[in-house]
């Protein structure tokens, strides 16, 4: 009973901060997609001798797949189709891979730059990254149309 209580207390909180709540929302979602690429980061360099950087990359675009469609039905519910969608898909492969450079690049510079253990450099450039692609996805790629 009282955690049916707090989840209703917590919803209604949310529901006066639609900001916070779409945040929270696109932090479920890249924490989830994030479970993702880090299981193919940590398998393909552990297990099969992937040099680190290839397999972050790997897990980024197939995690984004997952990302895409979690964020455009559930957190920004968005149910644009056809044409529409080709175009969303567009941006956001534009938004993600921005977002993997950027990824990469503070990887690489905090791994064998700065020597900081790969797991935690991987922590830390996706935790930025997680920034740049909510503000992109929410201002450009799944942007409301005016009414």
């Amino acid at each position: 009973m009282i955690v049916i209580s707090m989840v209703f207390l917590i919803r209604r909180y949310l529901n006066s901060f639609p900001i916070l709540k779409l945040l929270i929302k696109f932090c479920i979602v890249g924490a989830t997609a994030a479970l993702i690429n880090f299981s193919f980061f940590f398998s393909l360099t552990r297990w099969f001798g992937l040099w680190y950087v290839w397999s972050s990359m790997i897990g980024f675009v197939i995690s984004a797949a997952f990302n895409f469609t979690a964020n455009k039905l559930w957190t920004f519910g968005s149910l644009e189709s056809g044409r529409v969608i080709v175009g969303q898909i567009n941006k956001f492969l534009v938004v993600m891979f921005s977002g993997l450079s950027i990824n990469t690049l503070i990887l690489f510079g905090l791994a064998d730059g700065l020597q900081l253990p790969k797991n935690l450099a991987w922590l830390i450039a996706t935790g930025i990254v997680t920034f740049w692609n909510f503000g992109f996805n929410k201002a450009w790629t799944f942007r409301a149309k005016p009414v």
